[in-house]
């Protein structure tokens, strides 16, 4: 059997003499395990440490292990002798050590833990690593949002029900949604994450050990909250579901981000324009300006909403003694890829979008849209019930377009009319009072209620906004600090049993 060899000649050794568990397992597994180089190395000094500690490895046999291994450490994933044969990091870097201090003391590494433990506490480190990424881009987003809505605090579009013109409504306010969205994705996210931050190391194969160990003292070393309590949940990979279901919601958001504004930018709505630097062209169409990122966003919400039915397919098995399919499905990778990317250009569009003022006004000027205002001011000054008012206007409305009438000819003589043939009461209005009731403007400034259109409104809903973003910032950062601060107390450990 040949002797290990460096990195790209491991590649090399994919020929006719290679078993199919090595092409279709054992080296796909090790491109992944690549990732996690740090992880591993990580691990390997925190169980070190603790053995010695806990007098179950001697103290000299510490003391060699652990140079070596931050040796390997620092030197990195591609400089380690890489032996095709040999089937995950685990024993590459055992090797390593073998060749380097003998079998003998290689081997202690081992002592007290299983691949199974190792590679489920790597997976919890390097997805809470990824993990916090996505959230950092959560956070991006939401950031672009509130900037752009700062900008756009004054600019009122149409809002929609079953894809007709519902009411007046506000940009601000919209962009603001989706931070309000996006904060209970960010929610989500903190959910996984704390599942995901439990130390399995310990747990060994399924059934604990008997040899003296200290899982709380590597909980402490590798920044992890707790433990895994039970040994036989040391493996199981449960909160993968929970990571793709919190990106698929996010997903789900920035979809319809994209969906409103691929809409609102045809020329039917005209309501909203990209950059040039955000379209395509067309071939053959010279007009044409394809605003491809916003599809590129949606179709890349398409596969998300089968990323939790596949996770949760992928843990059907032999029940927990199935070993493989309780581990971390391969798409986790490319989920929290696509989210992160779909997070970032999806800021590049909010905070460059660009709204059709002249659009929008001729559209609300010529919508009935306002008409719920009309109602509001009947029930408040006129003592009818809410219901009546609804009906009056809405006989009002019927009249205008049974006669071709648009609504900047609405008189209070048809009020009048209206009330008659509803109500069989006569309602008197001024016309200022009726205009201004239509007017998307005075509708827009007249909201008062928590959370509404209204200018003040936007203020607060931004504010909050501001307020929730920096709270979001400071606990990822404070989640960074605690791993920063693990490694320190793990290196003032390896002094402390190289000191003696």
């Amino acid at each position: 059997m040949p002797g290990p060899v460096a990195t790209s000649d491991a590649k090399l050794a994919m020929n006719g003499n290679s078993t199919p568990f090595q092409v279709y397992h054992s080296w796909p597994s090790q491109k992944s395990e690549c990732k996690q180089f740090d992880d591993f190395c990580w691990i390997d000094l925190a169980h070190v440490v603790m053995l010695v500690e806990q007098n179950t490895v001697d103290r000299t046999v510490g003391q060699k292990l652990l140079p070596a291994l931050q040796e390997i450490r620092s030197q990195g994933y591609n400089r380690l002798p890489i032996d095709p044969y040999k089937e995950s990091l685990l024993y590459q870097v055992e090797s390593a050590l073998g060749q380097k201090l003998g079998d003998h003391v290689a081997g202690a590494l081992h002592t007290a833990r299983s691949r199974i433990d190792q590679r489920a506490t790597v997976g919890r480190m390097y997805y809470r690593r990824i993990l916090l990424q996505v959230m950092d881009h959560i956070c991006q987003f939401q950031e672009h949002l509130v900037e752009a809505a700062q900008e756009h605090a004054s600019r009122i579009i149409p809002y929609h029900t079953h894809m007709q013109q519902a009411q007046p409504g506000n940009f601000a306010h919209y962009l603001l949604s989706f931070a309000a969205k996006l904060q209970e994705d960010f929610e989500r996210c903190q959910e996984a994450y704390r599942r995901v931050n439990r130390n399995p190391l310990g747990t060994v194969g399924r059934s604990g050990t008997g040899l003296k160990i200290d899982r709380e003292r590597t909980t402490q070393f590798l920044g992890f909250d707790s433990c895994v309590k039970h040994s036989l949940l040391g493996k199981d990979a449960d909160f993968a579901a929970d990571i793709v279901a919190a990106l698929s919601f996010v997903m789900y958001h920035l979809n319809d981000f994209a969906t409103d504004l691929h809409l609102w930018s045809s020329n039917e709505f005209g309501f909203v324009q990209l950059p040039d630097t955000f379209c395509g062209t067309s071939s053959i169409f010279p007009q044409k300006r394809n605003p491809v990122t916003l599809e590129t966003i949606k179709l890349a919400a398409g596969p998300s909403v089968a990323w939790l039915s596949s996770t949760l397919a992928t843990f059907r098995g032999a029940g927990t003694g199935d070993h493989r399919v309780h581990g971390i499905p391969s798409h986790l990778d490319q989920a929290l890829e696509t989210t992160s990317d779909m997070l970032i250009l999806a800021g590049l569009v909010a905070s460059e979008v660009q709204v059709n003022d002249a659009r929008v006004r001729e559209v609300l000027g010529e919508s009935w849209s306002t008409t719920s205002n009309l109602a509001d001011f009947l029930m408040q000054h006129r003592g009818l019930s809410i219901r009546q008012a609804h009906g009056v206007v809405a006989r009002l409305v019927r009249m205008c377009r049974d006669t071709g009438l648009g609504k900047a000819q609405v008189t209070p003589e048809m009020l009048e009319e209206a009330g008659l043939i509803s109500l069989g009461q006569s309602i008197e209005m001024s016309e200022q009072d009726l205009h201004e009731a239509l007017d998307p403007e005075s509708f827009v400034k007249t909201r008062t209620s928590a959370g509404s259109v209204g200018p003040a409104e936007i203020n607060s809903l931004t504010e909050l906004a501001q307020d929730l973003l920096s709270d979001n910032r400071r606990w990822v950062m404070e989640c960074r600090s605690k791993h920063l601060r693990a490694e320190k107390i793990l290196t003032e450990a390896i002094s402390a049993v190289l000191k003696d």
